[in-house]
């Protein structure tokens, strides 16, 4: 992401992450896996829903468990997902397609041999 100009910061879980997403300026887009350590994707995902201050940011979730993504998805919690393994040529153009609004209001899409 940072070749195409993006500032990337990370996060080691979702509670680290919350503490990122809070204070100015905010994130453009947030980018999370469904499995991580101390604060899940799907609870970090309804934590920034639940706030008004983060609820409009969009969300890709990158993720081996397909399942569980498409479904956050297709409820509308999140605007676009990938599956890992994943091309990183991929996530960068969701994220880029994200950022622009150019998904509309079904996001994308990618999984690998879709």
């Amino acid at each position: 992401m940072e070749p195409e100009g993006h500032e990337v910061v990370e996060a080691a879980d979702g509670e680290s992450a919350l503490l990122l997403a809070g204070p100015d300026p905010l994130p453009d887009v947030i980018t999370t896996d469904l499995d991580m350590p101390r604060l899940g994707g799907m609870a970090l995902i309804q934590r920034l829903r639940s706030e008004p201050r983060t609820a409009s940011i969009p969300i890709v979730v990158v993720s081996a468990d397909w399942s569980a993504a498409q479904t956050l998805h297709l409820t509308g919690m999140v605007e676009a997902i990938v599956a890992k393994p994943f091309l990183p040529t991929v996530l960068t153009s969701c994220i880029q397609s994200v950022i622009s609004g150019r998904l509309g209001a079904t996001g994308s899409d990618s999984k690998p041999g879709a």
